[in-house]
């Protein structure tokens, strides 16, 4: 290609594009996407990700600018679990997320639990990590899907899977999870109930006030959607996932996330945060039961999803996920319909940001509809 040079990293995740002397501008590459939009979306539907390198982008702006060349139709709508925060000069790019470095984020599709979660999703490097760990790591669900169990994936495609989501309200109990970060209001951007009743609506999502203003919400959907484009089958859910470390979807994740970083760095310190992640969400979930916690997911009929099968996941995630290391200025590409992403614990200074783009209706509920 015309000022880049185009290389396969590993096994096809992500297709790198590196900047050659002299075209490393940011709007070199603004241009440049601009250009070559058509040929990007053949390379990402084959590749599922990809990572534009050595290109001097260090704003936030910057970055918004090079996207819109690609993606006119971003979205500033989050209905995710990680807290956020707008960057300056910027309508559509927020950092990735304000979760504490040492927490990690497990593998995910971005808001996958909703019925239109967005179709792609973008990634920035504005500061890069000099601590180990840190990496946005990669995984091909499609080969998640593939390489499960038949009997526990069969179980999953029957029932289905239900994300319960308890936010808090103006008032808290002494029986409420601590670990909530988040209030309905700054979820949905208004104080009014009526609001979030008709987006709750409109989305099909059962819902319930409760006690000192807080509010209960249950999405229920396909465990595997088809892709798309291709219309192959993809594990596409949050059974296994724990997005935010403090508001889990599946209460068991966090230790076994944590034992699985300790396992691959070696650093005594993320075995014992095995330990005690484990011990205080056995006491949340014993004193609060699977309803009350901040964020919990069971088989689409109520029933609980057992540790095996998670575990089982989990091990084939891993196996198939890719780490690369940030450097200044990179972009990565995805397809939030295939490739999940996470974050690995770090210490030290580091800025990513994100952005995505519009919601994308499931092609399950497209069937439905």
């Amino acid at each position: 290609m015309d000022g880049v040079d185009v290389c396969v990293n590993g096994e096809d995740l992500p297709l790198v594009i590196r900047a050659t002397q002299g075209n490393d501008s940011a709007p070199f590459l603004k241009a440049w996407v601009k250009k070559n939009k058509k040929w990007i979306d053949e390379k990402l539907l084959q590749n599922g990700a990809i990572l534009f390198r050595g290109f001097h982008v260090t704003e936030g702006a910057e970055f918004e600018d090079i996207l819109k060349q690609y993606e006119p139709e971003l979205s500033d709508e989050y209905r995710g679990v990680s807290p956020r925060k707008l960057v300056p000069g910027t309508k559509y790019v927020f950092s990735a997320s304000e979760l504490p470095p040492y927490f990690p984020i497990p593998q995910h599709l971005e808001m996958s639990f909703l019925p239109s979660p967005p179709r792609k999703i973008f990634f920035c490097c504005l500061d890069p990590p000099t601590s180990p760990g840190g990496e946005t790591c990669l995984c091909d669900f499609k080969k998640v899907h593939d390489q499960m169990d038949p009997k526990i994936r069969k179980e999953f495609e029957d029932k289905g899977v239900m994300h319960l989501r308890n936010y808090k309200g103006t008032k808290t109990g002494l029986l409420t999870d601590p670990t909530m970060l988040k209030g309905w209001q700054d979820v949905f951007g208004t104080t009014s109930r009526q609001v979030v009743e008709e987006e709750l609506r409109k989305s099909g999502a059962e819902f319930q006030w409760r006690d000192g203003d807080s509010l209960r919400i249950v999405d229920r959907g396909s465990a595997i959607e088809k892709h798309p484009v291709t219309g192959e089958k993809i594990w596409f859910n949050h059974s296994q996932d724990a997005s935010n470390p403090n508001r889990f979807f599946h209460w068991s994740m966090i230790p076994s996330e944590y034992y699985r970083i300790y396992k691959r760095l070696g650093q005594m310190k993320y075995l014992l945060f095995s330990w005690m992640m484990w011990l205080l969400k056995v006491i949340l979930f014993t004193f609060l039961g699977p309803m009350r916690v901040g964020f919990h997911t069971c088989f689409g009929d109520g029933s609980e999803i057992p540790e095996s099968y998670l575990e089982h996941i989990r091990d084939v995630m891993w196996k198939n996920m890719v780490f690369n290391r940030w450097e200044l200025g990179d972009i990565v590409l995805i397809d939030n319909y295939w490739i999940s992403h996470g974050r690995q614990p770090y210490s030290g200074n580091r800025k990513v940001v994100v952005s995505w783009s519009k919601p994308y209706l499931k092609p399950s509920h497209r069937d439905t509809t």
